[in-house]
């Protein structure tokens, strides 16, 4: 009878420190991430604080993600500095051509007074940010080969061009003009087909077709 009690009570007091440890965990944990909360709220808080150039170099540095935006449609999603790789600063064994990046100098892309920072890529094009208010968001970049990124300066703006040079059958120009809220405000595209590969050309504006001398005299206006 005695043993049986004993036994009773080392599990009782087993429980009762399985219990006791249970808790104290819950409570280490939950404080932890009560205060993870409160560094990631400061840390927002901080960049309200910014400057633009500020802003570029903590995304940059991964310290904040940007915004980024779809060139085809409504899409965003959340970039960060895993996107690309500084060459200088990438060990050769990691290098990846499509990934790698350089800045290049600072651009009113939506010109609204402000420039906007860019990094290049040799094979899909600009990437094209706007750091103000606290954010970095990627309005504009290359989203594959038939979506290559640039910029121009036409008609007293400048303009972000997706263009398509690389395939056979085509050869298309999409530019678009962006405002300070980062809203379009005027588009158009043209270009040439020839699917049948057999060098007779359709030259288009738009949906409209045209010259060949009317598309050589906007090629050399756009660009």
């Amino acid at each position: 009878m005695k043993k049986n009690k004993k036994i009773i009570l080392i599990i009782t007091i087993l429980v009762a420190l399985i219990l006791l440890g249970g808790c104290a965990t819950w409570y280490v944990l939950n404080n932890n991430a009560s205060d993870n909360g409160k560094n990631n709220i400061s840390s927002v808080e901080q960049t309200n604080d910014m400057s633009p150039e500020e802003l570029f170099q903590a995304f940059c540095d991964g310290k904040i993600t940007a915004e980024a935006r779809s060139y085809y449609d409504d899409t965003t999603w959340t970039m960060d500095n895993t996107s690309f790789q500084f060459e200088e600063a990438t060990p050769e064994e990691e290098f990846d051509a499509s990934l790698a990046v350089t800045k290049v100098d600072p651009v009113d892309l939506d010109n609204d007074g402000d420039v906007e920072f860019i990094l290049e890529n040799a094979m899909y094009g600009d990437m094209c940010f706007d750091c103000k208010d606290g954010k970095v968001v990627c309005f504009a970049q290359g989203e594959g080969t038939a979506a290559m990124c640039s910029f121009t300066q036409y008609d007293g703006a400048y303009w972000i061009v997706h263009s398509d040079t690389t395939h056979g059958g085509r050869c298309t120009y999409v530019l678009t003009k962006f405002n300070g809220n980062l809203e379009v405000v005027d588009s158009f595209k043209f270009g040439w087909e020839d699917w049948e590969d057999d060098g007779i050309k359709t030259y288009y504006l738009d949906d409209n077709e045209i010259t060949e001398a009317d598309y050589k005299d906007l090629y050399d206006k756009v660009f």
